[in-house]
């Protein structure tokens, strides 16, 4: 049973992680909120009756297959990569983590 259980529990993971990463692909194309790529995504799931988790792989699949990102914006996203930490606010009880 034990083995079922965690079965079931990395299933779950896994298709959780697929629609958090069918989520952020929907947010930064669209520049929509988490709640309203979600919400995208159950639409879509219900009007193709294809289940969320499913369809979000897919979404994944689809988009990571070969870059859809211009050059020029790649290159800005890759500033703001590698930039990031400068524009973090430091708070006097961050611990660093």
């Amino acid at each position: 049973m034990s083995c079922d259980v965690d079965a079931a529990v990395q299933a779950a993971l896994k298709s959780r992680a697929a629609i958090e990463q069918a989520k952020g692909i929907l947010m930064v194309t669209y520049g929509i909120s988490a709640d309203r790529a979600f919400e995208l995504l159950k639409w879509r799931s219900q009007e193709s009756n294809i289940p969320v988790r499913k369809l979000a792989a897919q979404i994944v699949a689809d988009f990571t297959i070969r870059p859809l990102v211009p050059p020029r914006i790649r290159d800005h996203a890759d500033h703001l990569l590698l930039t990031a930490h400068e524009r973090v606010p430091m708070d006097e009880t961050d611990d660093g983590g």
